[in-house]
């Protein structure tokens, strides 16, 4: 199965129509950027224009928005809030329509590239876009947490650019583009991670997004909001045991929506469980390990990484007093988790103990039957966040 061929569309104002930083990527990446700039385009105009541009453009399956500079100006008499969230709104109905087709991940917001006022022409000058400065940050701030509530990437090029980057101290010059080109590279070259894991790990995953977030396009299966109304239902985020897992992967990968170069994945408490009558377990550990062997041959076939997580520690005397539902043992933690720790040795995939590490916590681990408190939560993120970049760095 081969890898999908990226297109980008670049969806933009002149910096994007300019070209310049586009044509050098083009030259040296595989992918393929698609030049969709329009001199003048303001964000809030985006409703209006952005709909037509990727209806012309069906092989697009990334999007780069990469507006805003021409909604900031003093020419325009609204207060600078009200410049500003006319900016954010733009950008969130052109998201909104781009998101039927796209993944949210394949979507990255930019900031402007920054102001150059004592390069700028005079022309821009009466325009009022050295007034415009002040305004940068908050913007990038606000599209900040757009991204962040949409799931989207995002990328802040405020600081990256000086007046020698400027040709009218709005525009790059040559250098500039160079720039532009070399920081996007860079960006888009990071390793990417896919994370699907149980409830556990909705509880490290802001820890670990944060921790990962200057060096890794990290995202994870997404519907944290149902996920959490219900921690020990499989539901939204949370990938449940290891055949609702296999299911998910098999879809992104049948649909070629798997983004990510390494998939990691943390599962094993769902498998476990078992009905306090009939002692049944929800997954046998004969089907527990055809998922995982599954698994493995699947993401290989793919050309993709994977990494696992060993489950996380179970004390059933705490989880049969708060749980009276389902139980779980210890013996069956052991016996799944050697069951996935000899098969990962055995395909050759890398295996991050989080077992052994929260197990060394301490005694108080637990704030109900099988879930952390937050400060523990916090520490297998940041020793996750450890692990993967230990990892890549090798």
């Amino acid at each position: 199965m081969g890898q999908q061929i990226k297109y980008y569309l670049c969806f933009g104002d002149s910096i994007t129509e300019n070209g310049g930083w586009i044509d050098l990527l083009n030259q040296e990446k595989q992918e393929h950027f698609l030049n969709a700039g329009k001199s003048g385009r303001q964000a809030q105009n985006g409703p209006k224009e952005f709909p037509p541009v990727l209806a012309t453009h069906p092989e697009a399956n990334h999007l780069l928005l990469f507006l805003g500079i021409n909604d900031l100006p003093s020419r325009d008499p609204r207060p600078s809030p009200a410049r500003i969230e006319g900016a954010v709104q733009g950008l969130r109905q052109c998201i909104e329509h781009a998101l039927p087709k796209l993944r949210p991940e394949n979507i990255i917001l930019f900031t402007p590239c920054g102001l150059a006022p004592d390069a700028m022409s005079e022309v821009n000058l009466g325009k009022g876009y050295h007034e415009a400065l002040p305004l940068l940050e908050p913007y990038a701030e606000a599209l900040k947490k757009l991204a962040l509530k949409k799931g989207l990437r995002f990328l802040n090029l405020l600081g990256s650019f000086s007046d020698i980057h400027f040709r009218d101290g709005i525009h790059l010059n040559h250098q500039g583009e160079q720039q532009l080109a070399k920081i996007l590279a860079n960006y888009l070259n990071r390793p990417s991670l896919y994370w699907i894991g149980d409830s556990i790990s909705l509880g490290y995953h802001e820890t670990l997004r944060e921790a990962l977030a200057e060096e890794f396009h990290y995202t994870r299966k997404t519907g944290m909001a149902d996920a959490n109304r219900n921690l020990d239902q499989a539901q939204g985020a949370n990938g449940g045991d290891s055949a609702r897992v296999l299911a998910h992967l098999q879809e992104l990968v049948q649909t070629q929506n798997l983004w990510a170069d390494t998939v990691v994945v943390n599962c094993g408490l769902h498998d476990i469980k078992a009905n306090p009558r009939t002692g049944t377990r929800q997954i046998a550990k004969e089907d527990y390990r055809k998922n995982l062997e599954s698994m493995i041959r699947l993401l290989h076939q793919a050309g993709k990484n994977l990494i696992w997580v060993t489950t996380t520690p179970v004390d059933e005397t705490i989880h049969q007093r708060h749980q009276k539902n389902f139980h779980r043992s210890e013996d069956d933690l052991a016996a799944y988790q050697e069951i996935a720790r000899n098969l990962m040795e055995a395909h050759g995939v890398p295996v991050f103990d989080l077992y052994a590490f929260t197990t060394a916590l301490g005694p108080d681990l637990f704030r109900d039957h099988v879930h952390f408190h937050p400060e523990i939560a916090h520490q297998q993120g940041l020793f996750l966040a450890h692990k993967v970049k230990e990892h890549f760095a090798q």
